[in-house]
Parts: C-alpha cells; structure tokens; sequence
C-alpha cells in the first residue's frame, strides 16, 4: 500500500479514536464505570494517544523525503521563516508556562477549572494550536506528504479548537463569550495592528 495512504489511514484512525475518547459522552460513561479511578482518565488519555499517532508519526518522518518536492522556500526568505517560527516557540513556550504541565498531562489531579485571558492566551485564544500551525505551515521544504500531514494535523487542531471553544461556552459562558469578542481565535490580530501602525509611524 502507498505510503501517503497508509498515513492518512493511520491519522484518521488516531483522530477518531482521540476525539471520542475526549468527548463529554465518554468521559461520562467512564467515570460511572471508573468510579473514583476516574481521577486517572486524562493520564489514560495522554498516555493512549502516543501508540495512537505513533504510526502515523513513524511513516511521515521515514518515508517523507521519498515522495516528490512540493517546493522549497527561497534562501532570501529564510530570515523571515526563522523568526516566524521563533515566534511560534516563543508562543508555544508562554502558553506552557501559563499551565500546570502535569495536571494538563493528567499526572496531577484537575483543580477548579480558571479561565486563562492573559499572556499568551491575551493574543490569541489557542496559542498552542496558532504555534503548532505556524511550525507545521513554515517547513524549509515540503514534499507531497509533507503537505498531506500537514493539512491532515492543521485540519484536526482546528476542528479540536471549535470543539474546546464549545466545552468552555459551557463551563465560563457569558464570561467565555466577551473573552471571545475581545481575542482572536488563531491570528494575532493586535500583534498585526500593532506592526502597522509601528510602520506608519516611521
């Protein structure tokens, strides 16, 4: 079987399975079954999703560099990509420290649940998709497969951020709706502004 195929079957297998394992229904049904071993699910969850992806993952990185070149960014716009993704994992690195890592992980138990508006989620409202995004979408060179991993990978961080905007919509409600008036889903609208006017300035 071609390889780009086998990866696209081995990532929608992971994002079907990931997304119903995330889903509220099954988070329910678990934690009736679970009882108080229910305080484990989200460190179940993080663990599974590693041999999940893991396929997937193993055929992008091997067999990337054997399907045709897409296209290659020019040696002058080098400059502009690194700082571009020196962004994104500066971003990606504010957004970490703004969390606690282990009870994201699940290793730690979950406390009251805070609504996160400043720092790296005062730009954009998923910093951590906006920075996965930009390291994906500015690669030196992307073959055929690259592409595919890339729109496949973008296209379920966007679908996963429609779905947690939901979820939050019903936990912080009206205080989520103003939070999603002032705060840009994944452009860094105020950041763009502000670059602007900085240039209209001089």
């Amino acid at each position: 079987m071609d390889n780009m195929i086998k990866f696209v079957l081995y990532f929608l297998f992971f994002a079907v399975i990931h997304s119903i394992l995330a889903m509220d229904y099954t988070k329910n049904m678990a934690e009736k079954l679970l009882g108080k071993g229910f305080r484990y699910y989200r460190m179940i969850y993080s663990l599974i999703s590693i041999p999940l992806i893991a396929p997937a993952f193993m055929i992008w990185m091997t067999y990337s560099k054997s399907t045709p070149v897409l296209y290659v960014i020019p040696h002058y716009l080098y400059p502009v990509v690194i700082l571009v993704r020196l962004l994104a994992l500066g971003m990606f690195g504010y957004a970490a420290l703004q969390i606690d890592l282990l009870e994201f992980s699940g290793i730690k138990r979950e406390k009251k649940k805070v609504l996160l508006t400043g720092g790296a989620y005062g730009i954009v409202r998923h910093p951590f998709y906006t920075a996965g995004i930009l390291l994906l979408i500015t690669q030196m060179e992307m073959t055929m497969l690259d592409i595919i991993a890339v729109l496949l990978v973008t296209g379920y961080f966007v679908a996963g951020a429609f779905i947690e905007e939901g979820r939050l919509l019903s936990v912080f409600g009206e205080e989520y709706r103003k939070y999603q008036k002032q705060v840009p889903m994944f452009i860094p609208v105020s950041l763009l502004e502000s670059s602007q006017e900085f240039e209209i300035g001089k």
